[in-house]
């Protein structure tokens, strides 16, 4: 189903009149309008199209407006339904604000009326849309993060633990070395100290083979549009900024910016900056993102209307021993400068207190090898 201008409408009444008459109004208003004259044909065009809103009447024979209410929340709880009815039966309006009702209107309904309700239904059905969405990228930036982390951190630990192998095998090593060296070494035990140290060096081999696949395994870089990684982190923050009442306002470079960057990785490090400046701001503030090219550089920029960073804390934000919770930037920054620095780029923080602060990203146009 191809939807309207405004949104698909799905009108159910009994009588034909009323739902030819409907249906008409509603179509001159834009909107892509579904008709069906009762519950039982209802229920499947709710399922087999993309439905916005539900306009029924509530006095039906067989199934009325309110028991097929019910039946289109089992399928779609967040579905708004607007009722319909000749009779301003209390009662009734009662219960259908109970069981979910989005609005009740009274027949013959003032068209003006019919269309503000109208109105406020799609509206609230695409805030729901916009909250699943949100939801899931979030569920998907976060499995990204799980997901970086988890490969660092056992990458950590693996090379760790070669290093508690490695020096250990290395002492057993010399220390037979220097036995055999002796001259009072006794000809049965030589055999066994060459053994011995084969065997240590077997190990070492092992071990340096080990460290080498970790530290040549890199996280995937690829030329990527920069502005596409900024757009597609801020639909993941604006739920955050507009619940703090800080407008984003988002300036890409006229020109296509690619870059060697590890998307997911990076993502991790504009949502941190971006975070902070939204944190950072008063209500009714303003973040500005912008991306440029500079030279051989590409410049992403982002700043804040918050109270700015002292000089102090300036020499030190991105000091992990530094970093504390009663800070704004907190843990974050620490990891961003070394996702930067891997991308073979620069970050500054430029503030003036009671004016904001800024943060400027730099990073190479191209480059051979990404640090790892």
């Amino acid at each position: 189903m191809i939807k309207g201008r405004h949104g698909v409408i799905l009108v159910v009444d009994d009588d034909p009149d009323v739902l030819d008459a409907t249906s008409t109004m509603l179509r001159e208003f834009g909107y892509e309008v579904i008709s069906s004259s009762g519950a039982g044909d209802a229920i499947p065009k709710i399922i087999t199209n993309n439905i916005d809103v539900v306009l029924t009447d509530i006095v039906m024979p067989e199934v009325s407006g309110i028991s097929l209410l019910e039946k289109i929340h089992d399928i779609d709880p967040k579905m708004p339904v607007i009722l319909m009815t000749a009779y301003a039966d209390m009662e009734n309006v009662i219960d259908a604000l109970k069981k979910g009702a989005f609005d009740f209107i009274i027949k013959p309904f003032n068209l003006e009326l019919l269309m503000h309700s109208v109105e406020k239904a799609l509206s609230f059905h695409k805030m729901t849309e916009m909250e699943k969405e949100y939801k899931h990228l979030l569920e998907e930036f976060n499995q990204e993060i799980e997901s970086i982390v988890a490969e660092r951190t056992m990458s950590l630990m693996a090379l760790t633990v070669a290093d508690k192998i490695r020096n250990p095998s290395s002492v057993i090593g010399l220390t037979c070395s220097r036995i055999l060296s002796k001259e009072d070494v006794p000809e049965s035990l030589k055999p066994k100290l060459r053994n011995i140290m084969e065997e240590a060096e077997k190990l070492n081999r092992i071990v340096e083979n080990f460290q080498t696949l970790l530290k040549n395994k890199k996280t995937m870089f690829n030329y990527v549009d920069i502005n596409g990684i900024v757009e597609s982190v801020i639909p993941i923050i604006g739920n955050t900024a507009a619940a703090r009442g800080v407008e984003l306002d988002f300036r890409p470079s006229e020109d296509t910016l690619q870059i060697n960057v590890q998307r997911n990785l990076f993502r991790i490090a504009l949502s941190h900056l971006i975070k902070n400046a939204i944190e950072a701001s008063p209500e009714g503030g303003k973040v500005t993102i912008s991306t440029a090219k500079e030279n051989d550089n590409i410049v992403l920029t982002i700043s804040d209307t918050g109270s700015g960073i002292s000089e102090d804390d300036m020499e030190n934000i991105f000091d992990p021993v530094f970093s504390t919770k009663d800070k704004r930037y907190g843990m974050g920054l620490p990891l961003v400068k070394r996702i930067v620095v891997e991308h073979m780029g620069e970050i500054d923080v430029k503030s003036t207190i009671g004016k904001g602060a800024e943060f400027i990203v730099k990073l190479p146009i191209r480059w051979t090898e990404p640090r790892i």
